[in-house]
């Protein structure tokens, strides 16, 4: 789904550091979840669609992702994030993202589908209307748009998990990194390791509600994750097994 030889608009060195790796060493799905999220907000607040944006009564919602991992860096590397917008899918804003290694070697790619939200009526607004058309083309390859998945019919009790204060953001959602965090610690639990991920943000979670998982498999072996609350899904994640 990505391309790793398009250009890109912005990039940042980061250092892998102790807190952000695994009992083996190497950086946690979580802790790349969070790079992405901290290069996307950069990106955005420096042509001034970030906290710019906030400020007028406006919050970016990640509704899907999708991530491919080649390699996974070890604790001490330095790895560089590049980002881009890859345009407008009807009320969907596609951005890119590319890790690589200090050698310039991809190490994981993904793209995701965000809605621009009225903080007051939570309604989507039509991203064309107030992103820059140099950063965010008008009409997105309508490939580049995550996958839709589907709530399995066929499935068995996993974990749950408690909405705790630290899943907060700074607009008192669960940041949508806790999801992928959840579905990491379900897999780690499991002794599943996996080189994709996909996932949909179906509804809002809120403080001290009970996140309760269901598992399925799909016909080639990929396993899917359902997250909801009281029966109603809140999120669901597809993860390819290595």
């Amino acid at each position: 789904m990505t391309d790793a030889t398009r250009s890109f608009q912005y990039e940042k060195q980061f250092e892998v550091l102790s807190f952000q790796i695994d009992p083996n060493g190497l950086l946690r799905w979580g802790a790349l979840g969070d790079l992405m999220q901290e290069i996307a907000w950069k990106h955005a607040d420096s042509k001034d669609f970030g906290q710019n944006l906030f400020n007028q009564g406006f919050h970016w919602v990640l509704s899907r992702m999708s991530i491919q991992v080649r390699k996974l860096p070890s604790w001490g590397d330095v790895i560089t994030v590049k980002t881009a917008g890859r345009g407008i899918n009807k009320l969907f804003a596609l951005r890119e993202f590319l890790v690589e290694d200090a050698s310039g070697i991809p190490l994981a790619t993904a793209m995701s589908a965000w809605l621009l939200l009225d903080s007051t009526s939570k309604r989507p607004k039509r991203p064309n209307d107030i992103l820059p058309s140099e950063l965010f083309p008008p009409q997105a390859e309508a490939e580049l748009l995550p996958e839709r998945l589907t709530v399995p019919t066929i499935r068995h009790k996993g974990p749950d998990f408690l909405v705790l204060p630290s899943d907060l953001d700074m607009n008192n959602h669960v940041n949508n990194v806790s999801y992928i965090r959840w579905v990491e610690d379900f897999c780690t639990g499991t002794n599943i390791q996996f080189t994709e991920l996909e996932i949909n943000y179906m509804a809002e979670a809120r403080l001290n509600e009970t996140v309760n998982i269901y598992v399925g498999k799909e016909a080639d072996k990929r396993i899917i994750l359902m997250g909801s609350i009281d029966e109603k899904p809140v999120f669901v994640a597809r993860i390819t097994p290595k």
